[in-house]
């Protein structure tokens, strides 16, 4: 018996377009593309010799492409690509139990994603627009803190009781980069903030752009609450 309709579900199934994937630009150098802008993996791009775009899939994976380059980002292969769980990895990151650490002498992991160290010196991500929230491992002691920028335009003062592991802090005038010098009884530290770009929404986006901008601690921390 002829039966057409399988072949024609077949058919418009082959014929069905490949859906874009949605990219977030971290870095880019010798482009007009702006960090944070948001493009598709299907878009053609040109970049011209000594020019260098890094993007973040929704799955959080980092493609890196590098001038002369004419295509799109999909069309540059695995080459281009690292999956989010291979960066966490080469940086000593345990993918198999997110909260771990490897090296005993290295910060312990976060209770939360958007959650900052004072105590330890790097990177730190935050959202834009929200309070900023300081997290200690130790809360046994009360801490008598100062926080200014690096051109210490302006310095601000604190207590941290004791028994609280959080300090929320009041809007601060930071801009994406901008380092911050903290004093803590007596011990110093250096953090540089970088803000969450509006167009980075999925959780593993926003934990593959936390990678990139050195951010590893809070990236194990939200992939292990998704």
């Amino acid at each position: 018996m002829f039966r057409p309709a399988p072949i024609l579900a077949l058919a418009l199934f082959l014929a069905a377009p490949v859906q874009a994937a949605p990219l977030v630009v971290v870095e880019a150098k010798g482009t007009d593309l702006a960090p944070g802008a948001s493009i598709d993996d299907k878009a053609p791009l040109t970049l011209a010799d000594g020019a260098r775009l890094l993007l973040i899939g929704e799955d959080g994976s980092q493609v890196t492409l590098r001038g002369p380059f004419k295509g799109t980002p999909a069309s540059a292969g695995q080459g281009a690509t690292q999956q989010l769980a291979g960066l966490l990895s080469a940086r000593g990151a345990d993918t198999t139990s997110l909260g771990a650490v490897r090296d005993a002498g290295a910060p312990g992991p976060l209770p939360e994603a958007w959650v900052v160290d004072p105590m330890v010196s790097g990177a730190a991500c935050v959202k834009p627009g929200q309070e900023m929230v300081l997290w200690r491992a130790d809360a046994a002691k009360p801490i008598r803190l100062t926080l200014m920028p690096a051109d210490r335009a302006w310095t601000a003062n604190a207590e941290w009781p004791a028994g609280e592991a959080r300090l929320a802090l009041p809007e601060l005038p930071l801009a994406d980069g901008g380092t911050l010098l903290f004093e803590m009884n007596g011990a110093a530290s250096a953090v540089t903030f970088h803000l969450l770009p509006a167009a980075v929404t999925a959780p593993k986006m926003a934990a593959g752009w936390m990678v990139a901008k050195q951010c590893d601690r809070q990236a194990r921390a939200l992939l292990a609450a998704n």
